[in-house]
Order: structure tokens, then C-alpha cells, then sequence
């Protein structure tokens, strides 16, 4: 018997499920979604939470899943949207980070469709990362990388 053999169970099994956060209106960020990165609706419902409910929908595009949550009593938390790179200072999550193979034509599409750019085609980390910032309707910040920018990526 061969002891070397390990089960692929419990934690060594894991993968992202999807990426989940709270907005201000639901239907409002399911069409942003669809209409800058082409998300489709997977499921849409509504549970119990202990200070009332929540609607959340899943939606999914380019192999990844999102969650968006839409609660009756959310709260805003300021610094965790203050202006890059200040929005680094709070402890919690900083930002969807994508990858595209073309970042300039990335940009202009993005571009033509009127998002809101914290900043298009920067170099970050010295010089090692180009990538494009841009915010969703409720200010979340969406980085988008260029992949063969990326030292050791």
C-alpha cells in the first residue's frame, strides 16, 4: 500500500466559490455588471437575516461568480472608499482584481461605456504592473491588470 497517496477532502479541496459584497441597489448593480463586463444572472433571492433580510443575486462571467447583497439597513463605510492609494489603510477587502491580455483596448472599451476611471493604464509597483482602476456604481474599485506586465505572473 502505497502511504504516499493523499485524499483530495476537506480543506485540501478548496477553490473560490465566488466574491460577495454588499450595494446600495441591486438591480442597478446587476445592470452595471451586464453591461460593462457582460454578467449574467445565475440566481436571484431573497433570506432572513437578524435585522430583517436580504436580497442577494448571483451573477457570473468570465469563470468567476459575484455575489451582490442588497440589505435594508447597509452602511457605508467611508475609509474603505477613501481615494487610492488611501483606500489600502483599512483592514477589509480592497478591490475586484482582474487580468485582460490588451489593457489600452480594454481601457477604451471601458471608456465607451462611461465608467468612472480612478486611473487608466498606470504603472504600479515600480515598474512592474500596468493596470487600469475603475469604480462600480457604488465606488468599488475594480483593478485590471495587463497579464504580461506582471513580473513572475
Amino acid at each position: 500500500m502505497n502511504n504516499n497517496i493523499q485524499k483530495k477532502g476537506g480543506i485540501a479541496s478548496f477553490s473560490l466559490y465566488n466574491l460577495a459584497f454588499t450595494v446600495t441597489d441591486l438591480d442597478k448593480s446587476i445592470a452595471w455588471y451586464k453591461d460593462i463586463f457582460g454578467f449574467e444572472l445565475v440566481s436571484r433571492v431573497t433570506f432572513k437575516i437578524p435585522s430583517g433580510s436580504a436580497e442577494t443575486a448571483i451573477i457570473k462571467a468570465g469563470g468567476m461568480r459575484l455575489e451582490l447583497l442588497q440589505v435594508s439597513n447597509a452602511k457605508r463605510i467611508e475609509e474603505l472608499f477613501a481615494e487610492a492609494p488611501l483606500h489600502l489603510i483599512p483592514i477589509g477587502n480592497k478591490s475586484i482584481v482582474l487580468q485582460v491580455d490588451d489593457l489600452a483596448t480594454a481601457s477604451e472599451e471601458l471608456e465607451q461605456k462611461g465608467v468612472t476611471f480612478v486611473w487608466r493604464e498606470l504603472y504600479i509597483a515600480g515598474d512592474k504592473m500596468l493596470c487600469t482602476m475603475i469604480q462600480d456604481v457604488d465606488g468599488n474599485k475594480i483593478n485590471i491588470f495587463q497579464t504580461n506586465t506582471i513580473i513572475g505572473g
